[in-house]
């Protein structure tokens, strides 16, 4: 009888020591240790998966804790990287391609989004500009520098024309709207979303010109040179994107709704440029296009004081990425 009690006893302390393990295995074998990283998330609607991740709480069950720092535009994501205020940031091809030539030490990791209509060509309606070859000899409003210049070069290059066959009129991005307006210029290349507010305020005094697909811009996670662990954290932060992508493509009227209320817009402007977006993570061959091409393009016009094409693919990190999609990297390794 003492034997059994003792074997009876034994089996009940094994079944609570395995009960125990149980209940405590997910809460502490599963943990996933949390590092805490900042970024600097451009406020546009081109950074809507950080703004989708945010309200699913898309980066729960990653290794990272995620601290936002909207700033405006991505080249003042870009800054706060490179000063070391934030662990990544949200910025352009055209950014990419611009500080390419400045020699700064930055690595690309994942593209999330792409536009083929973020920059326009606005013009007066009663000029009946029917295509680019009919601004020669116009006055052209753009912002200097900048994705808007490279965009008019682009659009005039296809019908045979230069920057030299029009007039430039420099003015910064929220200025455009008013150098059309008060008729300083013949037309204006803003981007979004400047281009809409143009249209918003002149109505049916402008024409918006048909320029898609011309040219594609795209939003891209980057940050300083990576060491291992800064490239775990990386691929952490696209985990939490693929899942905030997903819920884009499943539920595309609540994803609109949050960055609505996120970026406190017009529900209009988010209308206006939401079929104009594909939200889709990689790495592939058109963004390095696009980066040599604007590059190359700085170059020729001297924006820059350094006249050497720099080697782009020293801006590209491709280690995060590969593990979260390997079939998303297209690119030489």
């Amino acid at each position: 009888m003492t034997r059994i009690r003792s074997l009876l006893f034994f089996l009940i302390v094994i079944l609570l020591i395995a009960g125990a393990f149980l209940y405590l295995k997910p809460h502490y074998f599963n943990k996933v240790e949390k590092y805490s990283v900042s970024i600097a998330v451009s406020k546009s609607p081109l950074s809507t998966p950080f703004y989708i991740a945010k309200s699913i709480n898309a980066f729960e069950d990653t290794c990272v804790e995620v601290e936002y720092n909207e700033v405006l535009g991505g080249l003042a994501a870009f800054d706060n990287v490179i000063k070391g205020e934030v662990d990544f940031g949200t910025s352009s091809d055209s950014v990419i391609a611009f500080q390419s030539l400045t020699k700064q030490a930055f690595v690309t990791h994942a593209m999330f989004v792409q536009s083929d209509n973020d920059v326009k060509l606005l013009t007066y309606q009663v000029d009946k500009v029917k295509s680019a070859a009919e601004l020669k000899g116009k006055k052209i409003g753009v912002t200097k520098g900048s994705a808007s210049e490279y965009f008019l070069s682009t659009l005039l290059a296809i019908e045979g024309l230069s920057v030299e066959d029009v007039e430039l009129y420099n003015y910064k991005p929220a200025d455009l709207i008013n150098g059309l307006n008060n008729n300083e210029v013949d037309a204006i290349v803003p981007w979004e979303p400047f281009a809409f507010n143009a249209v918003k305020l002149l109505k049916n005094k402008v024409t918006v010109q048909n320029t898609k697909n011309v040219n594609t811009l795209s939003f891209n996670l980057i940050s300083k040179i990576a060491d291992d662990l800064l490239v775990e954290k990386a691929t952490c932060l696209i985990q939490g994107l693929n899942v905030a992508i997903a819920y884009i493509a499943t539920h595309p009227e609540k994803s609109k709704k949050i960055v609505i209320d996120e970026l406190h817009s017009d529900p209009s402007f988010i209308d206006w440029v939401w079929d104009d977006y594909v939200f889709k993570l990689g790495l592939n061959q058109s963004l390095i296009f696009n980066i040599k091409s604007q590059a190359a393009w700085a170059i020729d016009m001297q924006m820059s004081e350094y006249n050497e094409m720099p080697n782009i693919d020293d801006f590209i990190d491709s280690r995060a990425m590969i593990q979260v999609d390997p079939g998303a990297v297209n690119i030489p390794l």
